[in-house]
């Protein structure tokens, strides 16, 4: 039996428990990858913590919070962005926008309908690959306001000659590996059972993230922790191919590597959330707690260029969303106090004051034919 980690759970006993127990009896090694565990944890069908997007509020009454619950504010704002870029490139042809992780497809919505108060026409595609939350999507009340948006099964059913992609809080969930620097070497924290419960168990590393441990060398104290993603490199390839000419945006929370694996990060960047309460406990509830890591946006750049892309800026989000709202600003001076003016003024400043989301949030720009 594995030695138990000092992050073994004291958790409770949802029904996902079982089916993780049942992978690791399946499992040669008696452990499985955090990123299987990550997977069923997250997205399976039916118990997996995004299985269900009704029970997964947003704001202020769920789990967490994003740029999109503040208000229909960043939606306009990147939708002034939007028309910005596409005037220097698109033509006089519909806006192409593609998006995944579009949650409830509020933010699709805000968007959508700040074009059209522009005077902009748009093809909006919401990427979705899981069957039921697709269509959750599909059947959500007031879509047939919406036109503009379908929701579509994979990125070939998305593509475009040209367009513009962009994910908000999509890449911080993507199933990771967990690393640890031991007896002078990496080692990988992988799932097992002890009991009844879960826990982190060490192993030798598999071919997936090793090649992340020789790019990080040994320079590190023993019992440093981290975590790599090596499914990156494969959503950028799918996702560089959807348009010969356009731009992507990924718009998340992270760093790039020097501050990433700095030395005071000695835990890694995983945090997982259940009512707005944070845990490192990745066991506590699987399938009822959220669990996310910082994007490293090195390794995405690096990604990007393989998949052909060009990288362009990294940015906080206060500095992108303040040029994007340079016209606006301008537009508005001098104009009469409204409640609705107030109010846009009062999300802009939660957007991008650098004490609440401004410097938070990062916007990782990538090119192709420009």
């Amino acid at each position: 039996m594995p030695t138990a980690l000092p992050n073994t759970s004291n958790g409770e006993d949802t029904p996902l428990l079982d089916l993780v127990f049942q992978e690791i009896a399946k499992s040669p090694a008696g452990s499985i990858p955090f990123s299987a565990y990550m997977e069923l944890a997250l997205y399976h069908p039916e118990y997996g913590y995004y299985s269900d997007p009704k029970r997964r509020v947003i704001g202020r009454k769920g789990d967490f919070f994003t740029s999109v619950s503040v208000g229909e504010t960043f939606g306009f704002l990147l939708a002034e962005r939007i028309g910005q870029e596409w005037d220097k490139w698109g033509g006089d042809e519909p806006v192409v926008i593609v998006e995944q992780g579009a949650h409830d497809g509020q933010l699709a919505r805000d968007i959508v309908a700040a074009l059209r108060a522009a005077g902009k026409s748009c093809d909006y595609r919401i990427v979705e690959p899981r069957v039921t939350i697709r269509e959750w999507l599909q059947g959500r009340p007031r879509e047939e306001d919406f036109p503009e948006i379908r929701v579509v099964a994979s990125f070939a059913d998305a593509k475009a000659p040209a367009g513009l992609f962009l994910c908000n809080e999509l890449l911080d969930a993507f199933p990771f590996r967990r690393m640890v620097f031991e007896g002078g070497k990496w080692k990988e924290q992988r799932v097992s059972r002890i009991g009844n419960e879960l826990g982190f168990a060490l192993g030798d590393l598999d071919s997936s993230p090793e090649r992340y441990a020789v790019e990080l060398g040994s320079d590190f104290p023993d019992g440093y922790e981290t975590e790599v993603c090596p499914a990156i490199d494969a959503w950028m390839k799918e996702a560089a191919s959807l348009f010969e000419c356009g731009k992507w945006w990924v718009i998340d929370y992270g760093y790039e590597s020097p501050e990433y694996f700095s030395p005071s990060r000695n835990t890694g960047t995983f945090r997982c959330y259940r009512n707005h309460q944070a845990s490192e406990n990745p066991f506590e509830a699987p399938g009822e707690i959220d669990i996310t890591a910082h994007v490293n946006f090195s390794h995405l750049r690096e990604a990007a260029e393989l998949a052909g892309l060009t990288s362009g800026a990294l940015t906080d989000q206060h500095h992108f969303l303040i040029e994007s709202a340079r016209d606006w600003l301008l537009s508005i001076e001098g104009a009469a106090p409204s409640p609705e003016l107030a109010k846009r003024l009062r999300q802009f400043q939660t957007l991008t004051h650098p004490g609440m989301m401004g410097q938070q949030f990062k916007v990782a720009e990538f090119g192709r034919g420009l």
